[in-house]
């Protein structure tokens, strides 16, 4: 990729908090991490995430803290890595799962979602086996994509997330 096309990437992954690679240790407090805004497909979300661990190298990790307002919507959106997410305050929604504090969810690469924050919103941890370079695809409401279908409103169907 030309140096052109990284510099977002770079300038995003400078923007979340130190990096280091995964062959070093990595100390973190979520007190003292940058807050960066998450933009989504229609602008910004109104949700913050710090990145508590942002490996550069192909072989690392993430551990981002994110935090939605209440009764916040992130539209529907895949990434084009794996992730793992655990709440550790609030509640998060998809469809009609609630996952409340201690619970989680496993979502592979490429598999599109909705989640909703609950009425005092939701502070979650999403880890990932690769740095802060992947991507996020925005979905409009109605686009059909074979590996989750999606409700009328946009939200995955329920065997779709089982």
């Amino acid at each position: 990729m030309p140096l052109d096309d990284d510099a977002p990437i770079v300038q995003f992954r400078r923007s979340t908090g130190p990096t280091s690679d995964s062959t070093r240790w990595s100390f973190f407090s979520a007190e003292q991490a940058n807050a960066t805004p998450i933009i989504g497909r229609d602008g910004p979300t109104g949700s913050y995430l710090q990145a508590l661990v942002n490996h550069t190298d192909a072989d690392g990790y993430s551990l981002i803290s994110v935090r939605y307002p209440p009764n916040t919507t992130v539209p529907r959106h895949s990434h084009d890595v794996a992730q793992i997410v655990v709440v550790l305050e609030g509640e998060l929604r998809q469809g009609r799962r609630t996952f409340p504090v201690g619970s989680g969810y496993y979502s592979p690469a490429g598999a599109p979602y909705v989640v909703s924050s609950g009425d005092s919103g939701a502070h979650v941890l999403e880890f990932r086996h690769n740095p802060l370079t992947f991507t996020t695809d925005w979905f409009g409401p109605n686009e059909h994509i074979d590996a989750a279908p999606a409700d009328e409103a946009g939200r995955p169907k329920e065997e779709a997330c089982e």
